[in-house]
């Protein structure tokens, strides 16, 4: 199964879906994170400046409180500046608390007083700008890169007595210690990630596998629906779209193999009444020819036997080039007349043809006023033929055959009906096709192509037509539009 290329392909798309999502879900996080680590150390960073602020404000201001009160408390609590190193600036902008030893000048052995230690120089000279900013009275937090091209996060909170800004307290707290601990975490995420991707194999695999069972079976009802075997058929118990597609590929199989036995039952037909009518004129001919004929009535017999069976392959003929002609043709020229006028044609045809075969023809007189549609006349009396055609050869003796028209502001409906024969419900969806015939064993009294040469003019006309039958009643109904 894994040398389907379908299978693999579906497999690689779920896989290449789940790393895509995988990578597109860590870049997010990691951008985000990163921003929301930063302001959330930010956030934890304020307060203490804010607390360590009060507690320079609210100092006494001898000599003794700053080097033996603030400075060994802040040594104390260093521990709960984050990893922040601290610096004190008094309102000249001078520091009087740096990194790395976080603690003020103290007296040496001599008595004097050290400065006190600056820290790192690209540290200070970072943070000039910020410290102004502080030093007007303004909170800040901000990530600034240093000389040596390191980035550090800045806070910085104001020393307010007297309501002005009398120094200021500012953290700097490398970004590399920050990406430190986010390293771990994007760790875990690029981890958890092709993990997910290694556990989707089995799933992938076995689900399209489920996809895939199907669609061979279909594949090889199709090779065999190729080849000419219409008795396969596809697994349509699946569900969704695979059964859908399944039932639709039985539906084709079983109409194709209809229609593979119709097309076998017309040949046997057409074969049947071509060669009754050419044995026929060949045997007729072989007899006159060797003057076998005693009478010049016998003659007369033959040779008009002769002409009979040669206009019934004319017919033949015609109807199978007829209907190539109609299939061929692209549209049919249309224009506005009154239908009356085919009606009349129609009538002056059939009355004397219905009569001879003792059948009575019941056509609606002539409407008073025009009967105005848009069509073809010659394709609308080519229909009224075919079916007043169709409708004697099913009507026996006795039998009756009408001919109704029923106008709506649209269009009119042409029904011919007539009494005798039922046409079973099985075939009456198929007596429209090509080289149907309802009475297979059938042999004489047509081609079995009027009917589909009527469904192709109609076609052509862009209207409708349909057929009911039933108690011995058959009636065919087709539409022809008024126009715009």
């Amino acid at each position: 199964m894994i040398k389907s290329v379908f299978l693999r392909r579906i497999v690689l798309l779920i896989l290449a879906a789940v790393l895509l999502s995988g990578i597109l879900s860590g870049g997010i996080y990691i951008l985000v994170t990163q921003r929301l680590y930063t302001d959330m150390r930010a956030k934890e960073l304020i307060p203490i400046a804010r607390t360590i602020a009060d507690m320079m404000t609210d100092a006494p201001e001898s000599s003794d409180a700053y080097p033996h009160g603030i400075w060994p408390l802040l040594d104390r609590e260093n521990k709960n500046f984050l990893g922040a190193s601290l610096h004190i600036y008094n309102e000249l902008g001078q520091s009087v608390m740096n990194p790395p030893q976080n603690r003020p000048a103290e007296p040496d052995r001599a008595g004097e007083v050290s400065p006190p230690d600056l820290g790192e120089p690209q540290i200070l000279g970072m943070i000039d700008s910020d410290l102004k900013t502080v030093l007007s009275g303004s909170e800040i937090s901000v990530i600034r890169k240093s000389g040596d091209g390191r980035s550090y996060l800045v806070v910085g909170v104001p020393i307010v007595s007297g309501g002005k800004a009398v120094g200021a307290i500012i953290f700097t707290k490398a970004m590399s210690e920050l990406n430190e601990t986010l390293r771990g975490l994007n760790v875990t995420l690029v981890i958890s990630t092709l993990t997910a991707f290694l556990f989707m194999l089995i799933p992938a695999y076995f689900g399209t596998k489920r996809l895939i069972v199907p669609i061979r079976q279909m594949r090889l009802v199709a090779a065999a629906m190729a080849e000419g075997d219409y008795t396969v058929r596809a697994d349509e118990t699946a569900k969704g779209e695979i059964g859908e597609l399944g039932r639709s590929m039985n539906v084709f199989a079983a109409e194709s193999a209809r229609l593979e036995q119709t097309r076998r039952d017309y040949v046997a037909n057409v074969s049947h009444e071509l060669r009754t009518p050419i044995a026929s004129i060949r045997a007729m001919g072989e007899t006159l020819r060797d003057n076998m004929t005693k009478t010049d009535d016998k003659k007369v017999l033959f040779y008009n036997n002769i002409v009979r069976e040669s206009m019934r392959l004319s017919r033949l003929v015609d109807d199978l080039l007829e209907l190539s002609r109609l299939q061929a043709a692209e549209s049919i020229q249309k224009k506005t007349f009154d239908l009356r006028e085919v009606l009349q044609n129609v009538t002056d045809m059939y009355s004397h043809i219905a009569e001879e075969s003792e059948v009575t023809l019941n056509i609606e007189q002539n409407p008073d006023s025009p009967v105005p549609v848009f069509s073809n006349p010659d394709r609308a009396e080519q229909l009224l033929v075919i079916l007043l055609d169709n409708a004697l050869k099913h009507t026996p003796e006795g039998g009756e055959i009408s001919l109704t028209l029923q106008q709506t502001p649209d269009s009119v409906a042409v029904t011919v009906a007539n009494t005798g024969e039922t046409i079973p419900p099985e075939d009456l969806p198929h007596i429209f096709e090509r080289f149907y015939k309802v009475d297979k064993s059938h042999s004489g009294g047509g081609t079995g192509l009027g009917l589909s040469i009527a469904k192709e003019i109609v076609k052509g006309l862009g209207e409708a037509i349909h057929a009911k039958s039933a108690d011995g009643n058959t009636q065919f109904c087709f539409t022809l539009g008024r126009g715009a």
